[in-house]
């Protein structure tokens, strides 16, 4: 389903209609084609009809999801973390909706606003409000926002904005300045890697999306024992 969403949607597809096909000879595929993972490794990475190979992207956003779903549910039903199954399935469903966000956001540099407005609703469910997420909230608008207003428009993009706001409020005062942290050093270094590497130039755009998506899960399970450390 979530690979059907990063191909569909950035084409305007509907993603809950319609039999899933393959990009390049567009044979309708079958139930025994589409099993995660395991549809992947048997056919080797290639579609069954015309034998192409299939972006490995596919088999990796299964792999990263059955494991984020997993390490949730074990972490949420530990002797620390006695928690309702809703709220389990609510942080199953978050860590979807974020996933699929950062890989479209990778791939096409698009971010969706319906998604991301589900993301906001599903974490309206999941956290209690308080002024801390309003603090959150402003210092997520204010630091993106912030850029893009001084950057003209060219350093981030109006949907990380969207992110940004969504993950201060999910994680609140001072955890999303863990967040924020996260993502800038991390897409920090990719950057330099890339240029390192000859892959990019000093004007390439890189999707800043995942990685703050990526500095809101850090600062969601690890913020409060990061801010303990520093302080």
């Amino acid at each position: 389903m979530a690979n059907a969403v990063i191909d569909r949607l950035p084409r305007r597809e509907s993603w809950f209609a319609g039999r899933s096909r393959c990009d390049k000879c567009k044979h309708e595929l079958g139930i025994k084609d589409l099993f995660p993972v395991v549809s992947y490794l048997f056919l080797r990475g290639k579609c069954r009809y015309c034998h192409k190979p299939v972006s490995w992207r596919n088999l990796w956003v299964e792999v990263v999801m059955a494991i984020g779903f997993a390490l949730i549910f074990n972490f949420q039903f530990s002797i620390f973390n006695q928690i309702s199954i809703f709220n389990v399935l609510i942080l199953q469903t978050i860590f979807w909706v974020t996933v699929v966000i950062a890989v479209m956001d990778w791939e096409t540099m698009l971010v969706s606003d319906w998604l991301v407005g589900s993301w906001l609703i599903l974490t309206m469910f999941s956290v209690q409000y308080s002024v801390f997420s309003f603090y959150g909230l402003l210092v997520g608008i204010g630091v993106i926002g912030g850029l893009w207003l001084a950057t003209k428009k060219r350093g981030m993009g109006d949907g990380d904005i969207g992110i940004a706001a969504v993950a201060g409020y999910w994680l609140g005062w001072p955890k999303i300045a863990i967040g924020l942290w996260i993502a800038f050093v991390a897409g920090a270094a990719f950057g330099i890697w890339q240029l390192a590497i000859g892959k990019a130039k000093m004007k390439s755009q890189i999707p800043f999306g995942p990685f703050l998506i990526l500095g809101a899960w850090i600062g969601y399970v690890w913020g409060e024992r990061i801010i303990r450390i520093i302080f």
